[in-house]
């Protein structure tokens, strides 16, 4: 079974890996101080408000509502995208709060070191709880369990949700949110989440969950009215 997921998401975990091999080398080659000072003294107008807007793709208030319209597509990708959300979230605020409680966000780390960080328009900067990266965390489970369903050997659709979710992750940091080496441990957490729950959702051979809410409503209605002229 995880033979055949390399095999059908191999353009997705190709992106991801080369992602991950990417963000390693920039951490040997400087630290996260020196990438989020390289960031914040990159900025520009499109980008600000570009980044502003996509780092709502890894907000949960959004990635709820997203997964419930997906009921009128498909059942069972609407429970398994709400499930990766609500499990990866779970286990990136253990760390966050109980693990990592101390790891400050750039905004703090960069005041002790006598520096102000830019404030992107008018995105609030957060001082506590930066490892890992939540929103990170949130949109590589999400689009990746988008991948996993919708976008089976399709390179195209892989690449456009792989990239969906890294610029979430890239957000993230470029709105002086999180260093990269919270958003590279996010994504990572995202990734092995989903790919757990998905094994799970793969065992459950309920037809329900292949119908659109739509059609499970009108089924239910027409068994109904026979029930009634019986």
């Amino acid at each position: 079974m995880l033979k055949r997921i390399f095999l059908e998401q191999k353009f997705f975990l190709a992106a991801f890996a080369i992602w991950i091999l990417i963000a390693a080398i920039m951490l040997f080659v400087g630290d996260k101080i020196y990438w989020q000072q390289w960031f914040n003294d990159h900025h520009f107008a499109a980008a600000d408000h570009f980044f502003k807007y996509f780092t709502l793709l890894g907000d949960g208030y959004v990635i709820v509502i997203l997964s419930i319209i997906m009921a009128f597509y498909q059942i069972r990708l609407s429970l398994f995208s709400l499930s990766t959300f609500l499990v990866s979230g779970l286990f990136a605020q253990m760390l966050k709060r109980l693990i990592f409680e101390d790891v400050y966000r750039p905004v703090h780390v960069f005041k002790e070191l006598g520096f102000d960080l830019e404030q992107v328009l008018d995105v609030g900067l957060v001082s506590n709880y930066s490892f890992p990266s939540g929103h990170t965390t949130s949109a590589f489970a999400f689009f990746f369990s988008l991948s996993l369903i919708l976008a089976t050997k399709n390179r195209t659709l892989q690449l456009v949700f792989f990239l969906a979710a890294l610029f979430v992750g890239i957000s993230r940091i470029y709105l002086n949110q999180h260093f990269i080496n919270d958003a590279i441990t996010g994504s990572f957490l995202g990734m092995v989440t989903t790919m757990i729950i998905y094994f799970v959702f793969l065992k459950m051979k309920a037809p329900w969950l292949d119908k659109s809410i739509v059609e499970l409503l009108s089924k239910k209605k027409q068994n109904l009215k026979s029930n009634h002229k019986k």
